[in-house]
C-alpha cells in the first residue's frame, strides 16, 4: 500500500498537481473587428503563453476527448468489439464580456464568414475553418520578485506548458443566447461551441524558467 510520503514524492517529482484554472486558449486573428478586441486577439495569438490578462476573459474551456467507435463481431461463440473509427465532441468555451462586447463581435464576425445570411449560402469550408490551440499551463513551483534599484525582476521556476492540443479545422457552430435580467448585478458570459475535424496533442512546451523585467519604483510609476 502506498504511503503518504510516497504520494508526496510522486507529486513532487512530477512538479505538482495539474490545476484546472491554469490554461490559455489561442484563437485565430482573422475575425477581429478592431478596438480592444484586436488587442485581445493579437495577444492571444502572439505565442506568448504568459499573457494572463486576456486568459481571464476565457472563464472555462474543455480539453477535447475522443471516442473509439466499435461494431460487435462474432468470433466463434463470442461477440467481440472491433474498432472501425472515432468520434470527437464539440469543445465548449465560456468568455467574460467586456463593455465593448468585443468577444461577441469576434464570434459574430466568424459566423458571418461561415454562413452568408443574405444569400442563404455557405462558402467553401476552407474559407472559415481555422486551427485553435488549448494549453494546459503549469503553476510555478517558485515565484519570486526582486528589486535591483529601479529594475524589478519576476522569476518563476517550474512553470511552463506541459500539455497542448490543436483543434484542426475548427469553427464555432453555436454562440449561445445571452440572458440579461434585472434581478442580479452579475457578469455577462458568452458560451461558444466549437466543432472541428480532429485534434492532436502538440509539442508546444514552454520553458521551465521564466524571467521578466520591468521598471519599478518612482521611475516605473512615471512610465
Amino acid at each position: 500500500m502506498a504511503t503518504i510520503d510516497q504520494l508526496k514524492g510522486l507529486v513532487s517529482s512530477k512538479l505538482g498537481v495539474a490545476r484546472s484554472n491554469q490554461f490559455l486558449v489561442e484563437l485565430p486573428s482573422d475575425f477581429a473587428s478592431g478596438g480592444l478586441l484586436s488587442t485581445l486577439t493579437s495577444l492571444l495569438t502572439s505565442g506568448t503563453l504568459g499573457g494572463g490578462d486576456l486568459n481571464l476573459l476565457c472563464n472555462s474551456v474543455t480539453l477535447p476527448g475522443k471516442q473509439v467507435l466499435t461494431n460487435d463481431r462474432r468470433v466463434g461463440l463470442e461477440y467481440q468489439k472491433v474498432a472501425y473509427g472515432y468520434a470527437v465532441q464539440d469543445v465548449t468555451m465560456t468568455f467574460y464580456a467586456l463593455n465593448d462586447y468585443g468577444v461577441k463581435k469576434y464570434f459574430d464576425s466568424w459566423y458571418s464568414n461561415t454562413v452568408f445570411d443574405d444569400f442563404q449560402l455557405a462558402p467553401y469550408k476552407d474559407n472559415y475553418v481555422r486551427d485553435i490551440k488549448i494549453h494546459q499551463l503549469r503553476k510555478p513551483l517558485i515565484n519570486k520578485d526582486f528589486n535591483i534599484g529601479p529594475i524589478s525582476l519576476d522569476i518563476g521556476i517550474g512553470q511552463g506548458t506541459p500539455y497542448s492540443v490543436q483543434l484542426i479545422d475548427a469553427f464555432p457552430t453555436t454562440v449561445n443566447a445571452i440572458e440579461l435580467n434585472n434581478e442580479l448585478d452579475g457578469l455577462v458570459q458568452i458560451q461558444v461551441d466549437i466543432s472541428y475535424t480532429n485534434w492532436k496533442a502538440v509539442d508546444d512546451t514552454q520553458g521551465f524558467f521564466k524571467v521578466s523585467a520591468g521598471l519599478g519604483g518612482a521611475l516605473g510609476g512615471i512610465l
